[in-house]
């Protein structure tokens, strides 16, 4: 009886699910591993021969037309304005990360000499030197892209360097802090600290996740390196032309003539070819060659960066594959810390606190890149990403042909609108605006949509 009582009542504790955790294992990004397949590669290569012929058809309809040759270039000068300030705040960042090192060793060994009661204070002034070091990195990021006034692409890479910056140090801080906590003095031998070289070489590594230690390649291959780096320069190129040859024409005279409801929903549908030529182009850029690149050149093992989105027919499906990299960083930091201390087994409410504060980075990340502030990508993500979230959907064709319509349509919507607003504020500016004229959308109140006749 004394043995069956214990069980019984164990049986009626309802446990928790366990949540997995990060492991690393040596494997290829699956573009890598498809296009070994000839069929596959010549998918690639029709891509590459779309973008020859566009480029050569642009290139005669330029000359003809307008007498000089374009293709996107004064585009990318006009859009990495002021780069050198970006390269010089990112230096900035990049050395107080380093520095993190050193003062995360300093709290650790100064920590097992203290008092309890001690502990607890050092502890609690260390939590808001890291919350103050956290507010601060958002913080100069917008008055360095505000005050020196960057473009576009330079804005963009100091605050999304700033931003992977500072998930790359709360990971570091996040995954030996517990080591530090738990350390007994007397029966552990050694209090378990990272190397300096550990931050370093994870600073540069394609992951969000740290480990002291990570699967390694045996060597570089530099012809790998040298072909992702030109896959890089010119997916930036063929973007820059869509944007210049497609998107642009259709809306850059906002501002200067007045524009019907009517016209901007048809615009609209009309980018959706636009948005994918974006999308996808964007993807290849940043998830698979650019990491891959310094996946091979750090000779990091684990190519994961993203999983078979494409072949999604739902949204929940497509948040878990699309950006492995960041999507492991909201797993283990934000879902899982919240599930297990916030919301104490709550998935749903863990959920809603990855999308709310990953709707939030996003928005500031664009209000920054743009330089106004035009909630869309917000709406979309908190609003209906987190609705679609729990809408599952059969895995067929149809529903597949049916997410990618939605997201060819959703991405049309974003770089339509957001252009407009863009062509709003720079055709139609205001002199001295209010923080009333900061946050409500320009093209709202500027008098350039057409009453309906």
């Amino acid at each position: 009886m004394n043995a069956v009582g214990p069980v019984t009542n164990h049986q009626n504790v309802k446990k928790r699910p366990q949540l997995h955790e990060k492991n690393f294992c040596l494997r290829n990004s699956m573009l890598i591993d498809l296009f070994e397949n000839i069929h596959v590669r010549t998918v690639y290569h029709l891509f590459v021969a779309i973008f020859i012929g566009l480029f050569v058809n642009t290139t005669v309809y330029d000359y003809i037309k307008k007498g000089e040759v374009v293709l996107g270039l004064k585009l990318i000068w006009a859009g990495f304005g002021g780069i050198h300030v970006a390269l010089v705040a990112w230096l900035a960042y990049f050395s107080v990360a380093c520095v993190s090192c050193f003062l995360f060793k300093f709290w650790a060994r100064k920590r097992i000499f203290l008092k309890l009661k001690n502990i607890r204070l050092w502890d609690f002034f260390w939590t808001l030197v890291t919350g103050t070091y956290y507010t601060g990195s958002f913080l100069t990021a917008g008055y360095v892209v505000t005050k020196f006034k960057l473009s576009p692409a330079s804005s963009a890479f100091v605050v999304i360097e700033q931003t992977r910056i500072l998930m790359k140090v709360h990971s570091f801080v996040r995954e030996n802090a517990p080591k530090v906590v738990t350390f007994k003095q007397h029966t552990d031998s050694d209090l378990p600290l990272p190397q300096f070289s550990h931050l370093l070489y994870f600073l540069f590594a394609p992951t969000l996740i740290y480990r002291d230690s990570y699967p390694r390649r045996e060597k570089i291959d530099w012809t790998f390196v040298c072909f992702r780096f030109l896959e890089c320069v010119g997916v930036i190129f063929f973007m820059s032309f869509v944007i210049d040859r497609f998107l642009n024409p259709s809306i850059e005279d906002f501002g200067i003539r007045k524009f019907t409801v009517n016209e901007i929903v048809l615009c609209i549908f009309e980018n959706t070819i636009t948005g994918v030529f974006i999308l996808l182009p964007m993807f290849f850029l940043i998830l698979h060659s650019w990491q891959n690149m310094f996946a091979e050149i750090t000779r990091f093992g684990d190519r994961l960066f993203y999983r078979d989105w494409w072949t999604c027919t739902d949204f929940s499906c497509y948040f878990r594959k699309w950006n492995i990299i960041v999507q492991e960083w909201l797993y283990l930091y934000i879902y899982r810390d919240f599930n297990e201390n916030v919301f104490r087994g709550n998935s749903t409410l863990s959920k809603l606190a990855v999308f709310v504060i990953s709707a939030v980075v996003h928005e500031w990340i664009l209000a920054y890149m743009f330089g106004f502030f035009f909630p869309l990508l917000f709406f979309e993500f908190l609003f209906l990403g987190s609705l679609f979230n729990f809408l599952l959907a059969p895995k067929n064709t149809f529903f597949n042909i049916l997410f990618w319509y939605a997201i060819s349509l959703g991405m049309a919507t974003l770089v339509t609108m957001y252009g407009i607003e863009f062509y709003a504020r720079a055709n139609a500016p205001i002199a001295n605006p209010t923080f009333k004229d900061r946050v409500i959308p320009r093209f709202l109140t500027c008098d350039c949509i057409a009453s309906a006749t």
